[in-house]
C-alpha cells in the first residue's frame, strides 16, 4: 500500500540520514553574503575513497531496509496473498496529489544517499548522480513489489515521480534556476476525513492536509541595489494541496492554490557544515507563516498550515 511505501521511504531516509550526519566531511568556518549558493560550500575532490567508510554506508543501508521490510511491509500486505504482476496508474488518487508525495520522499532519499556517499569519500558529481540512482533504484524495487498486490500495481509515473526527487539534490547543486526557488512541503491536521475512513490513519496518505509548496528566494532575484532593503530570509511561496472531499465521497472534490511568505532558513548561515547540513533538511519544510488561499475560494490565515 502507499502509506507502506511511504513509512519504508522515510525510514530508509532517516537512518540513512542518522549516520551520515555525524560524520560528515569538515569544511572550514564560512561567512559569505547570502546569495552564495549552499552546495557549492562543500569540498571539491578533496576527499579520499574511504573502504572502511564505504562498508558503513553499505551496511547502513542494509540495515535500513531491513528495518523497513520488518516493520512496514511484512506486517502490511506484502506478507498476504499476492497476485500476478500488473500495472496500474492511479490517476484518480488524491488528485494526484501524491505524486508530490513520492517526488518528497526520493528528495529524503537523495539529500541522504547523498551525504553517506560524500561521508565515504566518493567526489561531489559522483556522490549527486549515485543519490539519484540509489533513489530510483529504491522506488523501482518498490513499485514492483507492489506490482504483485492485488489492490495496488506498479506505477510508472510514482517511480517517474521518486526518481525525480532524488535528484533535485543534484539539480540544485548544478541548475542555475534552483539557486532562487526551493521546493517544500507542510502538514497539520486541520481535517479528520482521511483517518475516519483509514484502518491505518498513516499521516503519509493524509493529503488534504499536506501542502506542497515553491519558495521563490525574492532576496535573489531582486536587482543588487535593491537586496539592501529587502532581508535575505524572506521569501514567497506558492501552494498546492486537496480538500477533504477526495475523502468522503464529495463528487467534485477540487485542488486548492496557496500564495505565502515564507522563510528561506538557508539565509542565515550557519559556519559549520554540520550545521549546514541541519538547515538544509529543515530548509525543505514550509514553516507557518501568512498565507492567502486564492483558489477555489479566498481565505486568509495567520499561521498557515494551522488554520484558526
Amino acid at each position: 500500500m502507499k502509506i507502506f511505501r511511504s513509512i519504508s521511504i522515510a525510514l530508509v531516509s532517516l537512518l540513512f540520514a542518522s549516520v551520515s550526519l555525524q560524520a560528515a566531511p569538515y569544511d572550514p568556518p564560512t561567512w559569505r553574503d547570502s546569495t552564495w549558493d549552499y552546495r557549492s560550500e562543500d569540498p571539491g575532490d578533496t576527499t579520499e575513497l574511504s573502504v572502511a567508510k564505504g562498508v558503513g554506508v553499505a551496511s547502513t543501508v542494509l540495515i535500513a531496509y531491513g528495518a523497513a521490510y520488518w516493520l512496514v511491509f511484512q506486517k502490511g500486505w506484502w506478507d498476504e496473498q499476492g497476485s500476478d504482476f500488473h500495472f496500474e496508474n492511479d490517476f484518480d488518487y488524491a488528485l494526484n496529489l501524491d505524486k508530490f508525495g513520492h517526488f518528497a520522499s526520493g528528495v529524503m532519499m537523495g539529500e541522504s544517499f547523498y551525504e553517506g556517499y560524500r561521508w565515504a569519500g566518493i567526489s561531489e558529481f559522483k556522490s549527486y548522480l549515485f543519490a539519484g540512482l540509489s533513489a530510483m533504484a529504491t522506488h523501482i524495487a518498490i513499485d514492483v513489489k507492489d506490482g504483485f498486490s492485488p489492490e495496488w500495481g506498479f506505477s510508472i509515473f510514482d517511480v517517474l515521480s521518486g526518481t525525480l526527487g532524488g535528484f533535485l539534490p543534484m539539480a540544485e547543486r548544478y541548475v542555475p534556476v534552483f539557486k532562487y526557488v526551493d521546493l517544500k512541503w507542510s502538514y497539520w491536521i486541520n481535517s479528520k476525513a482521511y483517518y475516519r475512513q483509514s484502518d491505518t490513519g498513516v499521516f503519509t496518505d493524509d493529503y488534504c492536509n499536506q501542502t506542497f509548496w515553491a519558495s521563490f528566494k525574492v532576496y535573489r532575484l531582486l536587482p543588487k541595489a535593491a537586496r539592501a532593503y529587502y532581508p535575505s530570509w524572506l521569501a514567497l511561496a506558492a501552494g498546492l494541496s486537496i480538500d477533504e472531499g477526495v475523502f468522503t465521497d464529495d463528487p467534485h472534490p477540487h485542488r486548492e492554490v496557496y500564495i505565502a511568505l515564507d522563510y528561506d532558513l538557508e539565509a542565515f548561515r550557519p559556519q559549520s557544515r554540520m550545521a549546514r547540513t541541519i538547515v538544509k533538511y529543515l530548509n525543505y519544510f514550509k514553516l507557518p507563516a501568512p498565507t492567502v488561499q486564492v483558489y477555489p475560494e479566498f481565505h486568509w490565515y495567520l499561521l498557515y498550515p494551522i488554520k484558526f
